[in-house]
């Protein structure tokens, strides 16, 4: 039997009503009399105003609160609720009603829940933090005229179509050929073993193959990868050994997984080549990649574009909200979960009466994320800045910073 978590947050708005008047006006009415007239008008524009409550826009949302994305979803969730609370507080004309689901990461939960979505009537979605879940829900977002906004969202076989889905994130192709361009200038030609989670193969088969065909194409060698599965347990000494008895002479390891799993792979593929070489996923680029691989991460590079170490006065700002509403630092799931409500809010200010939110989101042509301007496509691509990042002292270093081949 399934077992549903259901959370339901809702976070009021204000209205304040400024109530102008002009003593000479009013007194006119008191000299003639008009008292009760007088307490009418003054009382109308306020039981007026009172009336005219901020529209409430549900979002149904459904992510992994646990589970092996536990670590992502809630990065994805806090982002979410934080923008959201602050939008909520500044009495605009629409305040967002936000209604989670835990699917745990499960495609067959996250069925379920959108399901569950639809016939509640809700029209736009987030959460859903890998590709692979985005895929499996696609169909019923379509079915049933609903729309989903992603934030981690990244695999290619979405890019440039008119479908359900708006991102604000890059394809994940760009992040794949931006760090093998990268490796190959700094690093020259090495041979690479490669390991992805097939759990989340509509991301990372792309990206792997993404990196592979680049970095070949600049005379390194990628061998062809292992998969790796993630339950009932990640037997990361085995994959990396399966792989190394294919590659000996690897000096260098691609990883595409969540950021537990690639701390993992990544202190199996040290054991054995003490100075070898990681290339890194934006998936895997989380602080829970230093925490959980130490020094064995120590050097990786990443493709991402979320800069860790920006000192922008907006990404501070945005920076201390969340330390003082969480407790912690930021990360990339938690900014561009952020970016996501106020690409939302964006389409539904520019909404005329009656119009689908499908086409209001298509005239939202840029926003201003928390680090960067985000440009959108007619098909509701992103387009923004990638950081090419180190690790250095337990901290992500950008070492470069280039525009996305699209």
């Amino acid at each position: 039997m399934l077992v549903h978590t259901y959370i339901h947050v809702r976070l009021s708005a204000h209205v304040d009503i400024h109530a102008g008047k002009s003593n000479n006006f009013y007194g006119m009415f008191i000299k003639k009399g008009y008292s009760k007239f007088l307490s009418i008008l003054i009382l109308f524009p306020l039981l007026l105003a009172a009336c005219q409550k901020p529209e409430s826009i549900r979002i149904g949302f459904s992510v992994s609160l646990t589970g092996r994305g536990a670590s992502l979803g809630k990065d994805v969730y806090e982002g979410t609720l934080l923008a959201i609370q602050e939008i909520n507080q500044e009495g605009g004309p629409f305040q967002f009603d936000l209604i989670v689901r835990d699917d745990a990461g499960d495609p067959n939960r996250a069925m379920v829940f959108i399901q569950e979505f639809a016939r509640m009537g809700i029209e736009v979605v987030m959460g859903y933090t890998t590709s692979a879940l985005a895929q499996a829900v696609l169909p019923v977002l379509q079915e049933n005229g609903m729309l989903l906004i992603g934030a981690s969202i990244s695999s290619p076989i979405f890019d440039k179509k008119d479908d359900p889905l708006f991102r604000v994130v890059n394809s994940s192709v760009s992040e794949a050929r931006a760090l093998a361009e990268y490796i190959a200038k700094v690093y020259g030609s090495l041979d690479f073993i490669a390991v992805y989670d097939v759990g989340n193969a509509a991301y990372a088969e792309a990206w792997y193959k993404a990196f592979r065909q680049r970095y070949e194409a600049k005379g390194g060698r990628v061998a062809d990868a292992i998969p790796l599965q993630t339950t009932p347990l990640a037997l990361y000494r085995e994959t990396i050994n399966a792989a190394l008895l294919k590659t000996p002479q690897a000096k260098g390891f691609c990883g595409v997984a969540s950021s537990i799993d690639t701390a993992g792979l990544a202190q199996a593929f040290k054991q054995r080549i003490p100075d070898g070489l990681l290339a890194v996923s934006g998936w895997g680029s989380s602080s829970d990649l230093i925490s959980y691989g130490g020094k064995a991460v120590e050097g990786a590079i990443i493709a991402q574009s979320y800069n860790f170490m920006d000192e922008s006065p907006g990404f501070l700002a945005f920076k201390e909200r969340f330390q003082a509403n969480f407790g912690r630092t930021p990360s990339f799931g938690t900014a561009h979960a952020y970016e996501a409500v106020h690409y939302l809010k964006a389409a539904l200010t520019l909404r005329k009466k009656g119009e689908p939110l499908k086409e209001a989101l298509k005239r939202v042509k840029e926003i201003q994320g928390v680090q960067r301007k985000i440009q959108f496509d007619e098909t509701g691509d992103a387009h923004r800045p990638l950081f090419i990042q180190t690790i250095r002292e337990a901290k992500f270093i950008v070492i470069s910073e280039q525009e996305p081949e699209l």
